[in-house]
């Protein structure tokens, strides 16, 4: 119960001071002062969350590529974890249903996200478009979980990559960013309770237009998905050591 007591007054002071404003004065405001203000809200957050993160390939962080960003996928505030990693704007294609969560749905809406109704195929091609239309400008960088939903099953097989979450990107020849997350579905986790939360991150090598040249969607999808996979299980087996060291008060050099 503490760890979610420990939020309430950095989350409230979020919402009324950075949140809300940028929602009211959306219309006059551009997308980088909103995302630097949301950026500053995580920010502030982010240390009640008493949170170790290791991140390797840390360059990718302050890219300004307009690649196509995927990711796996184990819970509701990773856009978050990604938004606090990346320096210039991201936008987020997700559910419709995540507008209604309290605080981050208008977080995310404030830095125009688009929210797909998945029972409403008309709405889902209507906004892909838009995402489509915004890649082909090379506007900004776009966040997109491939798998569809959160999976609740952490240390179990990434879920299969729907095919269209990668079409638009290679119809525009836009590059592909995979990133691969473990650990940041336990700070806010009601049966998990450590002095310290180990989050591991990787930026794996983007996949360019040439290296998708010639494939399918959903071949790209399988190769990209292998290798988050093996990625990931590299992730669960070092998770092991790093709990260990928390477990024992060791503590390892941060990236």
């Amino acid at each position: 119960m503490w760890k979610y007591l420990r939020l309430v007054f950095p989350l409230v002071y979020s919402y009324f001071f950075i949140v809300l404003p940028n929602i009211l004065f959306k219309r006059w405001t551009t997308i980088a002062y909103r995302y630097r203000q949301i950026r500053k809200a995580v920010k502030m957050i982010f240390p009640v969350l008493k949170i170790d993160l290791y991140v390797d390939h840390p360059e990718m962080m302050k890219t300004t590529e307009p690649y196509l960003i995927v990711s796996n996928h184990h819970g509701m505030i990773d856009p978050f974890l990604m938004i606090y990693l990346m320096e210039q704007p991201l936008r987020f294609i997700s559910k419709k249903e995540v507008r209604r969560f309290p605080i981050f749905g208008d977080a995310t809406a404030s830095i125009d996200a688009l929210f797909i109704d998945r029972k409403d195929v008309r709405s889902q091609i209507r906004k892909l478009q838009q995402m489509k239309a915004s890649m082909a400008k090379h506007e900004t960088r776009w966040v997109i979980y491939p798998e569809g939903t959160r999976n609740r099953q952490y240390s179990q097989p990434v879920l299969p990559f729907k095919a269209g979450s990668f079409k638009h990107a290679m119809e525009t020849n836009t590059s592909i960013l995979p990133m691969v997350a473990y650990g940041f579905h336990r700070p806010l986790h009601k049966k998990i309770h450590c002095k310290r939360y180990p989050v591991q991150i990787d930026f794996l090598a983007p996949i360019t237009p040439a290296m998708y040249q010639g494939k399918t969607s959903q071949e790209v999808a399988d190769m990209i998905r292998g290798m988050i996979q093996t990625r990931s299980d590299a992730m669960v087996k070092k998770d092991g050591e790093l709990m260990a060291d928390i477990l024992t008060g060791k503590k390892r050099k941060l990236k």
